[in-house]
């Protein structure tokens, strides 16, 4: 029996117009579904349900899926039985089956015109174009941006279910200094080893960032403030014990936890960077919370 594939994605919930579901359906799990191959029951109960809870935004799931383009739940569901209807059509004059994927471009590009200059690309291909644009390219960990995104993400979980959340701000002592006698290439290959470090001491379900230059951010789901100052603590100590590359270095980090003042994203990383700057005047090498 082949491994079971996962039914949906996780992935970032869209802020449009018509957002698509917290989890996004692969096209994998949409193809079955559109009789390309056999459906198997954990598929139909799991797209039964998201029927229900989703409504008419069901078939903007779906056509979404298949080309990452938003329809409105007004058409949604008349253009979806219209690309069935386009799939089995074309699947009985060519004499073999065609997937969702390719009746779905054909009806869209050549028929209703709702797609321009479309291209062919692979969800595997769409992944690794994901992973680039919110990865930062010298060390690995997730970039500002999607920093900002997650803490979005996990405050809105805060505010929903009443899960703490912390943040992380760390910020490397005396970089410049090694900047300057060592040269910058040497900075980077510091600052390639530090994320390195931070991505081992972390938790499985923490989320590591480069916030910017040699200043790191690590988001702390389901972690009040005083857990999150134990794991900066932790951190801090691991990264000097270690020097990176063979240089003695000094972490100063700032913790910050969610609060009833705190409401957005910008909030909670500017009492983070407060709590840093606080660690910084106090002679570095320390951790400063602030719940």
């Amino acid at each position: 029996m082949n491994e079971a594939l996962p039914l949906f994605d996780e992935r970032e919930k869209d802020e449009s117009e018509y957002p698509i579901a917290d989890s996004v359906l692969t096209l994998d799990v949409v193809s079955a579904f559109a009789g390309d191959r056999p459906i198997t029951e954990a598929e139909k109960n799991f797209l039964d349900d998201l029927h229900k809870k989703r409504g008419g935004r069901f078939y903007t799931d779906l056509l979404y899926a298949v080309t990452h383009h938003l329809f409105s739940p007004t058409i949604a569901e008349n253009l979806w039985n219209n690309i069935l209807r386009h799939k089995y059509e074309m699947s009985t004059t060519m004499n073999r089956n065609i997937r969702i994927a390719v009746a779905s471009l054909d009806y869209l590009s050549n028929l209703t015109g709702e797609l321009h200059a479309a291209t062919v690309i692979d969800e595997a291909h769409i992944a690794a174009i994901v992973n680039l644009s919110v990865h930062d390219n010298l060390t690995g960990l997730f970039n500002h941006a999607f920093c900002y995104q997650k803490v979005d993400q996990e405050l809105k979980r805060h505010a929903r279910y009443g899960t703490p959340v912390s943040l992380m701000m760390i910020d490397t002592d005396n970089f410049k200094e090694l900047n300057d006698h060592f040269g910058h290439p040497e900075g980077d290959t510091v600052l390639a080893e530090i994320g390195k470090l931070l991505k081992e001491g972390a938790r499985e379900l923490d989320i590591c960032c480069r916030y910017g230059g040699d200043e790191f951010a690590v988001i702390l789901p389901q972690t009040d403030a005083h857990d999150a100052g134990i794991l900066a603590e932790r951190l801090r100590a691991k990264i000097e014990e270690c020097k990176p590359k063979g240089h003695a270095m000094t972490f100063s980090i700032g913790v910050a936890s969610c609060a009833e003042t705190v409401c957005t994203s910008q909030n909670l990383v500017q009492k983070a960077d407060t709590a840093l700057y606080e660690a910084k005047r106090a002679g570095k090498n320390r951790v400063v919370v602030r719940p």
